[in-house]
């Protein structure tokens, strides 16, 4: 995925979070609108996240940093990702 659509879906995400802002600020917000809209925003953050991986994470390996130091950071946000 290129640069371009990385920041295509950043600009749907941004979309999202800007209804559910409206939303959630109405006196008479949906309750369960508000709810999918939410859930429609983390799905969308998630698969950003997957996507800008698999296009950069070859570059991010490449960095000149050590490899001990870039594999620690890598599995402290692996592992924050699925702590709940």
């Amino acid at each position: 995925m290129n640069k371009a659509q990385l920041i295509h879906r950043l600009n749907r995400i941004q979309g999202q979070i800007e209804a559910l802002k409206r939303i959630a600020s109405s006196d008479n917000a949906d309750c369960v609108k508000t709810i999918e809209l939410a859930k429609a925003v983390v799905n969308a953050t998630k698969k950003f996240a997957q996507a800008y991986v698999e296009t950069h994470l070859e570059h991010c390996l490449q960095d000149k940093r050590p490899i001990n130091e870039i594999q620690k950071e890598l599995r402290k946000v692996v592992q924050s990702s699925f702590t709940f």
